[in-house]
């Protein structure tokens, strides 16, 4: 049997009406408004509504609550477009869904229906077209910009009102540039006598867009190499041509950014030489010796000079002072004046003519014999003379005496030609030395050797010359020095020992105990001298106690063999100080006893010791308490004792081994017979309390207190306090009656 609907339950049921117990009627339940929007939206329809009368009521059943779900929501969340605005991408539409979704009572009924939405915001860059013919209904303009650019775009759902964001992005333009540079004209000619022109130059450059046009034509700079002409801009000058050969010359013109050359070529004719004439001074003739002889040039060359110009003119371009053709007369001569003693003569005269370039000009001079009388004096070939008074020096040093000498032959000569021996001549020669060690005194008569260090013997070569005479040598040699080593090994404290001692070594060990070295290190001696540079000699231990895991050996001067060392040792922990030795040896000195002993001595470990003494319940008291003990006593009743131990301390550190120790009983009520103490862990100090109590024969309990102490430990307080209590006995009692 079906329901007739009341208010009440279309309330609940749909969530509109009123509240009450009557019924609505079909009429009444269609005239309720709706409320909410969207998927907010809440309304009431009536399934077989046709079925009742508009006053009639309705079954429950047949009332529906209506809500919609709508669904808005894109295929594609963006959309990309080349620079000209076409879309790049395969997808040229966002492909919307909006739908709602019809439910009765939360039930889907019927098929989704679209549902109209508008396009709120988007990119000014973008069109769209409702049905565009190619099918494309998104469209961006052109993007001029070399940036890339991108927008939102906002969609609503009309009913619900969703929303969707989508994006537009869109390339930056490609950019191109196109260059022009060109020359007019590109060749230019010149006469002899030079002179000055024009060009003309187009330069710049066009930007390009998208493929397009973009802007206006940006002017280009250019440079310019002038190569054989002058001249700046756009203009070219080339010079009066001094030259017989014609000349070229360019213009090379680079534009900028795009490198590329544009030549101008230039030519000039070829320029002609005028000359003056010829003018001469000057000049002599050489006398003719007493011997006789003829002359039939000058002795020397009168001067002469001839100005020149280019085309046409005698002057600018220079003079000419040599390269002229020179011609002479008729030779003039004279005999021999034999032995016969005469002065000066003259003879003659000769005539010199100057010819060049097509001009010519002619000086006469007066010609002399010489005066017979003797001219000269030669030297002959110098000889040189060279010894030492020793030819070797001792390895410590010493000094020889040099002795050095030059003879000069000589030869008188006449103007008739004849000779005659002269007088012979001395001369000192310069002397030198060459030799590591050696030196010769200021008068390079003595040559001293200093004292030779090295292991092997030098020379010295003396050398005396003279000019014009061969070079004379000697050589004085120096035996080698005698070398040894001395070894130095000892600390520097105490100074000069090999032995030290270190001790109050912390008993926690580490590496913080250093012992400095002073020395090790040779030296060598030198015929017989010891030398103070220092070579340092490397260290290895030789052996040290197992406890003293490292000796670092460091450097501490590099250059004379200082050392120190840091030992690193393990923490004592015992008792009792603890001793060794500590052994170096010296690198390359195996002599018996050099060796570096450090004694050490370690401190004791500081040992104390920590007492624990608890029960296990309740954890880490010292007090337990034991109730409802049997009336009967007997020795069923069991205390645990958790520990009763101490831990060594050793260099404030606490090690975890335990130590048991024994508890005693101190005081006990008299009603307890026997307190057993048991060890329940032999190794950490565990311990159980077994009690013995005798029957308790009144009717009310009793209670008592143990007290236990732990062995060594007199530590006021420390002790264990079990608090006991037992029951009260349990009395009957038995009435009897007799009849006699």
């Amino acid at each position: 049997m079906r329901e007739i609907a009341t208010w009440s339950a279309v309330k609940t049921k749909v969530g509109l009406g009123k509240t009450g117990n009557d019924c609505p009627t079909k009429a009444e339940l269609l005239a309720l408004a709706s409320t909410g929007t969207g998927e907010s939206y809440v309304g009431l329809e009536i399934s077989n509504a046709s079925s009742y009368g508009n006053n009639e009521a309705v079954k429950l059943e047949d009332i529906h609550k209506v809500t919609y779900k709508y669904t808005f929501t894109l295929r594609y969340s963006s959309i990309s477009f080349d620079a000209l605005g076409n879309p790049s991408s395969s997808n040229f539409g966002f492909e919307f869904t909006s739908t709602k979704q019809k439910y009765w009572d939360n039930v889907a009924n019927g098929s989704a229906v679209s549902v109209n939405y508008v396009i709120n915001s988007k990119p000014s860059w973008i069109t769209n077209y409702s049905k565009p013919a190619d099918g494309k209904p998104w469209k961006a303009s052109e993007n001029l910009d070399l940036t890339s650019r991108s927008g939102k775009g906002l969609a609503t759902q009309s009913e619900s009102g969703k929303t969707v964001e989508f994006t537009f992005t869109q390339a930056a333009a490609s950019q191109s540039w196109s260059q022009t540079f060109s020359v007019n004209p590109t060749s230019l000619s010149f006469g002899a006598t030079g002179g000055t022109k024009t060009f003309t130059v187009t330069s710049y450059k066009q930007e390009y867009r998208n493929g397009h046009t973009y802007g206006n034509q940006i002017p280009l700079s250019y440079t310019r190499a002038n190569t054989g002409v002058t001249g700046t801009g756009t203009s070219v000058t080339m010079a009066n041509n001094t030259s017989t050969s014609a000349k070229s010359g360019s213009v090379v013109l680079t534009q900028a950014e795009t490198n590329k050359k544009l030549t101008i070529s230039c030519s000039q004719s070829a320029g002609y030489r005028t000359y003056s004439e010829i003018t001469v001074s000057g000049g002599s003739v050489s006398d003719i010796p007493a011997s006789g002889g003829s002359r039939s040039s000058f002795s020397t060359m009168p001067s002469y000079s001839q100005t020149w110009g280019w085309n046409g003119s005698t002057t600018g371009g220079g003079t000419i002072t040599s390269g002229a053709s020179i011609s002479y007369g008729t030779a003039v001569s004279a005999g021999s004046l034999g032995t016969t003693a005469k002065a000066r003569t003259r003879v003659g005269s000769l005539t010199c003519t100057v010819s060049l370039n097509g001009k010519s000009k002619s000086i006469t001079l007066d010609v002399y014999q010489a005066e017979n009388k003797i001219t000269s004096t030669t030297d002959g070939t110098p000889v040189i003379s060279l010894s030492a008074s020793s030819y070797s020096i001792s390895n410590s040093g010493g000094s020889v005496n040099i002795y050095a000498s030059v003879s000069i032959p000589t030869t008188n000569h006449w103007s008739s030609g004849s000779t005659s021996a002269g007088s012979s001549k001395s001369a000192t020669p310069t002397v030198s030395a060459s030799g590591t060690g050696f030196s010769l005194n200021a008068a390079k008569t003595v040559l001293t050797a200093t004292e030779n260090l090295g292991t092997s013997s030098r020379s010295c070569v003396v050398t005396a010359s003279y000019s014009g005479a061969t070079t004379k040598t000697i050589t004085v040699t120096q035996s080698a020095a005698s070398v040894s080593y001395k070894y130095y090994l000892a600390f520097t404290s105490p100074t000069g020992s090999r032995t030290t001692t270190r001790t109050g070594l912390s008993a926690l060990g580490g590496n913080n105990f250093t012992v400095d070295v002073a020395y090790s290190f040779k030296t060598k001696v030198i015929n017989g001298s010891e030398v103070s540079t220092r070579y340092p000699l490397a260290l290895t231990v030789t052996s040290k106690p197992s406890w003293v895991t490292n000796v670092a050996i460091t450097t501490l001067s590099s250059d004379n063999g200082t050392y120190g060392l840091t030992l690193t040792l393990t923490e004592n922990t015992v008792e009792s100080t603890r001793s060794g030795t500590i052994k170096l040896r010296q690198a390359e000195n195996d002599d018996e006893g050099w060796e570096l002993t450090v004694n050490i001595t370690q401190n004791a470990a500081s040992v104390s010791y920590k007492y624990y003494l608890a029960f296990t319940s309740p954890t880490g008291s010292r007090t337990t308490t034991r109730t409802g003990l049997s009336a009967l006593g007997g020795n069923n009743f069991t205390v645990d004792v958790a520990y009763s131990f101490k831990t060594k301390v050793i260099n404030g550190s606490e090690v975890s081994t335990r130590y048991p120790l024994a508890l005693t009983v101190t005081s006990k009520p008299s009603w307890v017979t026997n307190v057993a103490i048991t060890t329940l862990s032999s190794d950490n100090g565990t311990y159980g309390l077994t009690l013995t109590l005798t029957e308790n024969t009144v009717e009310s309990t009793r209670s008592g207190t143990i007290k236990l102490r732990q062995a060594e430990n007199d530590d006021e307080g420390w002790e264990l306090t079990v608090n006991i209590t037992q029951n009260a006995a349990t009395i009957t009692y038995e009435y009897v009656f007799n009849l006699g």
